[in-house]
């Protein structure tokens, strides 16, 4: 009786401490390394090369709009480079291009346009996009009381571009049409790690406070002078995101 006792005391006894290490495996580690897809709600700059031949011209400068409910989706790398700290980096890039076709005249005479006549197609102008965003950050780990939840913190700087560049073989248009858009964010961040296992997690993370600043610019015309908008603003409990991550 007494061995059986001992033997199911030194499997429970064991069973703990494998838990217990397995447990502690799960832990953020100095040298870690983590890549994760990033779902949130928000946006980024746009911008658009404006029409060439108007008489006159009116812009405002883009918001960021964290609070938009249109989906972002980016990729982020972590790399622990310290017991309890974290840094990250993530972005994207996009490039498009649509193409030039040139005008094809119609059988109208004269402007008029009757029944049975061929109608005229306009140009297609040239349009080429990029637009691309990169996220700089560092975060610290504090440990929860339930073993594979981790609460976090810390701040990001963002940078986000675009442009684009539209012409055509065209008398209109006198060289190429510019619009361009940046914008600059600084944010801090709150937000749990949840390790499923050693090498799956899930997260969970909010901006308490966000500022940004973002710069419209338009070109018509190539020798034409800049003309520019710019807007700061302020952002509170903003772009959360939902994580799924593997780290290595």
């Amino acid at each position: 009786m007494l061995k059986r006792v001992l033997t199911i005391a030194m499997i429970m006894t064991g069973s703990v401490l494998l838990a217990d290490a397995q447990q502690e495996e799960l832990s953020p580690k100095k040298g870690d390394k983590s890549v994760s897809l990033n779902f949130g709600v928000g946006s980024f700059v746009g911008m658009e090369a404006p029409a060439p031949d108007l008489s006159t011209y009116n812009i405002s400068a883009p918001q960021t709009s964290w609070f938009d409910k249109q989906l972002s989706l980016n990729f982020e790398f972590r790399w622990m480079f310290a017991e309890k700290w974290a840094l990250k980096a993530m972005g994207g890039f996009s490039f498009k291009h649509n193409p030039e076709y040139r005008a094809l005249p119609g059988s109208s005479t004269d402007g008029k346009f009757e029944t049975g006549d061929i109608p005229d197609y306009n140009f297609v102008t040239s349009k080429d996009k990029i637009k691309y965003a990169i996220v700089l950050g560092a975060e610290r780990y504090v440990k929860t009381k339930y073993d594979k939840l981790f609460f976090r913190y810390g701040g990001e700087f963002g940078f986000s571009y675009g442009k684009q560049e539209a012409k055509a073989d065209n008398e209109v248009y006198l060289g190429k049409s510019i619009g361009e858009a940046f914008g600059y964010r600084v944010a801090g961040i709150t937000g749990f790690d949840y390790f499923v296992s050693k090498a799956f997690f899930i997260s969970i993370e909010i901006r308490p406070v966000a500022y940004d600043y973002t710069v419209y610019n338009i070109r018509p015309q190539v020798g034409l002078k800049l003309l520019s908008s710019d807007t700061h603003g302020f952002d509170f409990l903003s772009n959360p995101m939902l994580k799924i991550g593997f780290r290595f």
